[in-house]
Formats: structure tokens, C-alpha cells, sequence
């Protein structure tokens, strides 16, 4: 089982993956700086995301 990663995210003023570790203990959260369209503000890193969880 993969270890989380935990990061307060600021702009949410909540810990995002802690809240959801309990329905997903393998979670792996990694803030992206981009804003809620993620695949045009940072395509890079979304598509590096992605293809990381599908290879898994």
C-alpha cells in the first residue's frame, strides 16, 4: 500500500486529504497550482498525474 502524502491546501483552509483519508487510506494528494479547469492551467502535470494513477 502507497504511503499518503498530507498538505494542509491554504486555499481550501481545510487538510483536503485528510478528510478524505478514511474512504481512500491509499491517497496520494499532491496540490496543483492551477485553478478548477487543471487540464488547461496546467496540462503538464495533469497528464503526468493521470498517466502516474493509471500506470499503478
Amino acid at each position: 500500500m502507497q504511503n499518503s502524502t498530507v498538505r494542509t491546501d491554504a486555499r481550501l483552509g481545510c487538510d483536503a486529504a485528510a478528510a478524505r483519508h478514511g474512504r481512500a487510506p491509499d491517497l496520494d494528494h499532491r496540490p496543483a497550482d492551477a485553478g478548477h479547469f487543471m487540464a488547461e492551467e496546467a496540462p503538464d502535470e495533469t497528464t503526468e498525474e493521470i498517466r502516474d494513477l493509471v500506470l499503478r
